[in-house]
Parts: C-alpha cells; sequence; structure tokens
C-alpha cells in the first residue's frame, strides 16, 4: 500500500426519498436494480463491448473512498477479496488532502472483507484487482442492500471468457425462468438498452404534477377540515346559548 492506486472510485452512501416517493438507499443518488441479464453473463457474452461501462446499465490496483452520508453507520462488505484499510477521517474524503485520506500504517494495513463506516466519516480501501469476475460491494444489513445500499464491481471482462464459462445448467435454469443469459442489460446486442430494468431517480427539487395534485387535495381537506371544526364549534355555541337561556327563565320562574 506504499505505491499509488490506479484509480480511485468515491461512492457516497445515503438514504433519501426518490421520485417514486419511496425510502431508498444510494450509491451516489443510484439506488441498485437487478438488471435482466446477470452481469456476469454480460461480461462473457458481449465480447469487445465488455469493457464498455454502459453494457451494464446504470462502473491494477484500486482504491474506492465510500463517504458515509447517512446519519446511521454501515457495515460494508466487498465481495471476491480481502481489502486493505489505507484510510479512515471524519466528514466527507477530501482530494486536497492527499489521495490517502487519514493515511496511516502503510507498511501492513489491516486487512478484511468487511468494514464499518460511522455517520458522517470516510474509510479507504483498496485491494489488487486480480481476481476476474462481477463482485458486489455492498452494505451489510440485509435491509439496507434490499433498499439499494450496493454496486458491482466488474474486474478484467476482458479476460474472464478465457477463464470462465456459463455452464448449461445455469443456461438451463435461466431460460426455465424466462431470465435472458446474453446480451447487455437488457438482455440486446451492442449499447440499445430500451426495456433495461430502471430504478427511481432523486427527487428534483421541484413539484411534479402529483406533487401539486397532492398539495391541491391536501389543502382542500384542511379547508374541510376547519370549516367542519367551525361549523359545529358554532352549533356548540348556539346550543349553550340556548341551554343558558332555558335555565336562567327556569329559575326566574321558580322566583
Amino acid at each position: 500500500a506504499s505505491f499509488a492506486p490506479d484509480q480511485i472510485f468515491t461512492l457516497n452512501a445515503a438514504f433519501s426519498v426518490l421520485n417514486d416517493y419511496s425510502n431508498k438507499a444510494t450509491f451516489n443518488d443510484i439506488t441498485y436494480v437487478m438488471p435482466k441479464v446477470p452481469s456476469l453473463y454480460t461480461a462473457l457474452t458481449t465480447g469487445n463491448l465488455s469493457s464498455t461501462a454502459e453494457v451494464y446499465g446504470k462502473y491494477a490496483h484500486a482504491m474506492i473512498i465510500i463517504n458515509n452520508d447517512d446519519p446511521g453507520n454501515h457495515p460494508f462488505h466487498l465481495h471476491g477479496h480481502v481489502f486493505q484499510i489505507v484510510g479512515r477521517s471524519e466528514g466527507k474524503y477530501n482530494p486536497a488532502s492527499g489521495p490517502y485520506p487519514g493515511y496511516f500504517n502503510n507498511a501492513n494495513p489491516s486487512r478484511r472483507d468487511t468494514v464499518l463506516i460511522p455517520s458522517e466519516q470516510n474509510v479507504a480501501i483498496r485491494f489488487h484487482a486480480n481476481n476476474p469476475g462481477v463482485w458486489l460491494f455492498h452494505c451489510h444489513i440485509e435491509w439496507h442492500l434490499q433498499a439499494g445500499l450496493a454496486t458491482t464491481i466488474i474486474e478484467a471482462p476482458e479476460i474472464m471468457p478465457s477463464i470462465l464459462k456459463i455452464d448449461q445448467t445455469h443456461i438451463d435454469h435461466c431460460k426455465a425462468l424466462g431470465i435472458p443469459y446474453s446480451g447487455n442489460a437488457a438482455g440486446k446486442e451492442g449499447l440499445d438498452l430500451e426495456g433495461a430494468n430502471v430504478g427511481p431517480d432523486p427527487l428534483t427539487g421541484t413539484f411534479t404534477g402529483k406533487g401539486i395534485v397532492a398539495l391541491v387535495f391536501t389543502i382542500i381537506a384542511a379547508l374541510l377540515g376547519l370549516g367542519t371544526v367551525i361549523w359545529y364549534a358554532r352549533e356548540d355555541d348556539a346550543y349553550i346559548t340556548a341551554q343558558l337561556k332555558a335555565k336562567s327563565n327556569t329559575e326566574e320562574e321558580t322566583q
């Protein structure tokens, strides 16, 4: 870990309400959605395009910076590697502070396959990218994974076809389940991704049609509720006034 990494990737982890009004987990504002074609099969069947990030849908030595922007702590786990923990610091990673945030123990860094990142902190991990495959990087809290706090690392896709082969039993299972087993993330050739599985996007910060309709009906409901309260309050006032008057008349008669 005493030399610079060949590639650095920054992942900002957070939970937020997306434009389908669901609470999802995201890396860099993208929630994980399973592609129609498993990414490993895409890497093995798209030829020269296997090194093109686009074929996998909505990407030597690599270093990953994880900024935990969420109020909660998250244990992040990487498949296929035992990584080195080469940095940890408060707040977001600041590139101006150097290539390794909070760099420490470069001679013999801690090695793990899972690292806990407290809220509003960042961690730098690095690994030797010498294990061709499609590896999942995700939060190890199950419902956070289900909410989309995951990403795939496509490693050495140009080498995969020479060392890996899709077993016929896998193909048979895919056929039986109606799952495409070749092509890009949409099950098509080249970069045509029409029909690919897509997830919700971040809210735009402006009112949508649904938002405007919801606001209008909320205002109407509030006004109706307020009117109902005023109406019944007036009825109560009239009833109380009548009761007091009747009581006063009764007292006068008894005198």
